[in-house]
C-alpha cells in the first residue's frame, strides 16, 4: 500500500496535532482513499481516525469509517455507498458508553434518493439498544418536495404503538439580505460573494464549484466549469462519478495560482479570521445535516463529510441566533443560504473541521 502523508501543527507549538495519509491501495498511482488522524482535544493523543476508501477501484469512494473517543464514550461510525452513486446511503453507529471496551448501542440508517436530485427522499432508522440484534424501534422518513416536510412514522416493533408526526425541513433556506442585517455585525462580504454563485445540478462537482467561486472572486477571472472539470479529471483530482477527495480539494486553487492553506481541527474563529482578513473559506461538511435539518433525533451521529461549500460570511445581527452564510452549489436555494451557527458547526465537525483558507 502506497501513500502520501500530510502533517499538521496548527497551533505552532512544535507538536503534531493531526496528519492525513492519501492512500493508493492498488499501487496504480491514483489515490484510492484518505485516512485522517486527529488529536481533537490537544492532549497529545490521537482520538479520532477517519477513513474514506474506494474498495473496488472504480474511482468512487464507497466506504467511510470513523473511530472517535471523546474521553467518556467511544464511537465507531461506518458508512457504505451500496448503489455505487458516490453517496453514502447506509450508516451504522456503535457506541461504547463509559469506554468499558464493549459496545452498548447500535444504530443503523438507510437512505434512498429515489429521483436522483441529490436529496434523500426516504430514511429508515433502526435502534438496537441492547445489542440483541433486534431493532426495538424503526423510524421511516418520507420527504414531500412540494411542502418541504418529512412525514415521519415511528414504529414500535413490539407492535404496541405507531405514531406519525412531521418534521420541518431546513433545506428551504432563508438567504442573506443585507437590508435585514446590521453591517457592523456581519463578517465577510456575503452580498458581493453571492454574485458568483452557481448551481451544480445533478453532479458531484461541489468542490470544483467552491474553488471556482473563490478563484473568480480573488483573480477577477471567468472560469469555464467544463474546462476546470476536464483539467481536474486529467490530473486525477476529480471524477464525475466519485467527486473530489477531501485532500484534493485545493488542487485547482493551486493550478490557478491562488494562495491557500488546508488545515483540520479548526473552530469558527479561524473562519472569522480568514474572512475578516479579506480571505475566502472553503469547508467540508455533512450536507444532510443542513439540507434536511438539525433534528438530532432524525440521524445517527455519523462522521461522514460528503460536501464542499464556500463560507462567505457570518452574521451576528441577532446575537441569540448567529447565522453562517454559505455559497452552496449543491442546493438550488444555496446562494447565500443562512444556516444557524450550531447546525453548521455540527455538520462541519464531521470533516474534522476541515478548512481551506484562500487569499
Amino acid at each position: 500500500m502506497d501513500y502520501m502523508s500530510y502533517n499538521y501543527d496548527f497551533d505552532g507549538d512544535g507538536t503534531l496535532d493531526s496528519y492525513a495519509e492519501e492512500i493508493d491501495a492498488d499501487g496504480d498511482g491514483v489515490a484510492d482513499g484518505i485516512q485522517i488522524y486527529a488529536d481533537t482535544d490537544g492532549d497529545g493523543v490521537i482520538d479520532n481516525i477517519y477513513t474514506e476508501l474506494d474498495t473496488n477501484g472504480d474511482g468512487i469512494i464507497d466506504t467511510s469509517e470513523s473511530v472517535y473517543d471523546d474521553g467518556e464514550n467511544s464511537y465507531l461510525f461506518v458508512g457504505v455507498d451500496t448503489d455505487g452513486d458516490g453517496v453514502i446511503d447506509t450508516t451504522e453507529t456503535f457506541i461504547d458508553e463509559g469506554n468499558n471496551g464493549q459496545f452498548d448501542v447500535h444504530y443503523e440508517e438507510q437512505a434512498t434518493d429515489t429521483d436522483g436530485d441529490g436529496i434523500f427522499d426516504t430514511y429508515t432508522l433502526g435502534s438496537d439498544n441492547d445489542l440483541d440484534g433486534i431493532f426495538e424501534a424503526t423510524e421511516v422518513y418520507d420527504y414531500d418536495e412540494d411542502t418541504g416536510v418529512y412525514e415521519i412514522e415511528n414504529i414500535d416493533t413490539d407492535g404496541y404503538s405507531t405514531d406519525t408526526y412531521y418534521a420541518e425541513m431546513s433545506g428551504k433556506f432563508d438567504n442573506f439580505d443585507a437590508d435585514n442585517s446590521d453591517p457592523s455585525e456581519v463578517i465577510g462580504d456575503p452580498e458581493e460573494a453571492m454574485k458568483g454563485w452557481e448551481f451544480q445540478g445533478n453532479t458531484k462537482r461541489c468542490a470544483l464549484y467552491s474553488q471556482m467561486f473563490v478563484i473568480e472572486d480573488l483573480t477577477d477571472t471567468d472560469i469555464d466549469m467544463e474546462e476546470m472539470a476536464d483539467i481536474a479529471e486529467e490530473n486525477g483530482w476529480f471524477t464525475e462519478d466519485g467527486g473530489t477527495l477531501l485532500i484534493d480539494m485545493n488542487k485547482m486553487l493551486d493550478y490557478y495560482g491562488v494562495e491557500n492553506e488546508m488545515s483540520f481541527n479548526n473552530d469558527i474563529s479561524d473562519i472569522e479570521d480568514c474572512l475578516s482578513g479579506g480571505g475566502k473559506a472553503i469547508v467540508s461538511i455533512d450536507a444532510n445535516e443542513i439540507w434536511v435539518g438539525d433534528n438530532d433525533n432524525m440521524f445517527t451521529p455519523g462522521y461522514t463529510p460528503n460536501h464542499a461549500v464556500e463560507v462567505i460570511g457570518i452574521d451576528y445581527s441577532s446575537p441569540d441566533n448567529p447565522m453562517v452564510i454559505l455559497n452552496d452549489s449543491g442546493h438550488p436555494d444555496g446562494c447565500g443560504s443562512m444556516i444557524p451557527l450550531d447546525v453548521f458547526v455540527d455538520s462541519w465537525e464531521d470533516s474534522g473541521c476541515h478548512l481551506i483558507a484562500c487569499y
